[in-house]
Order: C-alpha cells, then sequence, then structure tokens
C-alpha cells in the first residue's frame, strides 16, 4: 500500500510540474499602436513570448520553430458587424544553432534577421514590431472618416513543425501556444 501511494505521489507530483512549465508558457500582445494613411498601415507591437519546456527542448535539439502573426483591418459599422479590409499574415522563425550556441531570428517586414546568445534575448527580437509599414494594395486609398480597428493574434505554427513531431504537438497542451486575437483602434 505504502509503494502504491508513493507512486501516485510521483505521478502526480510529475503532473503538476508539466502543467505549471505549460501555464509558464504563453504569447501575448502587450501592446500596439497603429498610424493609418490611405495606402498603408504602420504597425508597431509589443508581443511577449515565452515557450514551453517541450518547445524549449525541441529548440535546443536543433527543431526550427515558427510563429505566425496574423494582422486584421477592419471598419467598423454599428448596425452591421465590422468589414473586412485587409489582412496579412507574418511568418518568423526562431532556431538554434549547435555549432556557434546561438539563437537565430528571421522573419518577415522589420525583423530581418539576428543572432543572440540568449533564448530571451533571441525572443524579445522575435516579439518586437516596430512602424512596420503594411501595404493595403487593392484595398486602398481608405475612405476618410472611418473608424477603423485592427484584430492581431501571434501563434506557433504546429504545421510547420517535422512530420513526425506533428502527432505529439497537436496532441500536447505545451505545443498551443497562441494569444488569441485582441482589437485595438487604429489611430489616423
Amino acid at each position: 500500500m505504502k509503494r502504491w501511494m508513493t507512486a501516485v505521489g510521483v505521478v502526480l507530483a510529475l503532473q503538476t510540474a508539466g502543467t505549471a512549465s505549460v501555464r509558464a508558457a504563453d504569447f501575448n500582445v502587450r501592446g500596439v499602436q497603429t498610424q493609418i494613411s490611405r495606402h498603408a498601415l504602420g504597425l508597431s507591437a509589443r508581443l511577449r513570448l515565452r515557450l514551453s519546456s517541450k518547445a524549449r527542448e525541441a529548440l535546443r535539439k536543433g527543431i526550427p520553430l515558427h510563429v505566425v502573426i496574423d494582422v486584421d483591418l477592419l471598419r467598423h459599422r454599428h448596425i452591421l458587424w465590422d468589414q473586412s479590409i485587409a489582412s496579412w499574415s507574418l511568418h518568423r522563425s526562431l532556431r538554434f544553432h549547435a555549432l556557434s550556441r546561438e539563437y537565430l531570428v528571421a522573419g518577415a517586414g522589420d525583423t530581418g534577421y539576428g543572432s543572440f546568445s540568449t533564448l530571451e534575448g533571441a525572443l524579445g527580437y522575435l516579439g518586437h514590431i516596430s512602424m512596420l509599414r503594411l501595404p493595403l494594395g487593392r484595398h486602398g486609398p481608405l475612405p476618410a472618416g472611418g473608424e477603423y480597428r485592427l484584430r492581431l493574434r501571434v501563434y506557433l505554427d504546429i504545421g510547420a513543425l517535422p512530420s513526425p513531431l506533428q502527432p505529439l504537438a497537436y496532441a500536447s497542451p505545451a505545443w498551443h501556444l497562441s494569444s488569441g486575437w485582441t482589437t485595438w483602434s487604429v489611430g489616423p
């Protein structure tokens, strides 16, 4: 009986430790600033990106992680639902280079490329967007005087993981890292 209770205690401790590491991992949108012109949206954002222990371990073993930032520009309407004006998906990747012992960030838009000696430095760089210009293309020029909103989310792209790892990632909450959609007012 004593052995059984000890085994149950060990299992519960491991399960609780795993749950705590999942809770410590999260993606959040901390702040957004926008500037809209007739032909483009200027976007600055602060994202907090904290990886789970499983994602950190995979990264250290050479598996690249891909982060996607989805941005939607909406025109607010009082009677009907908001109208979608334009959408963008920004793709960024994070790798660990074992030979140099550096974390490498590659991305679209303002980040370009960077190398960092710490994971926290790489995640900070990855989560910083500084006045990125998003062209409206066929959606512009925007009519003056409209009330616009921005929806933004950031998530870890599980579908970009190597095929053998994907089933495990889909089944484990440690890999489901997403900020969910947040909505922000768009300034002039």
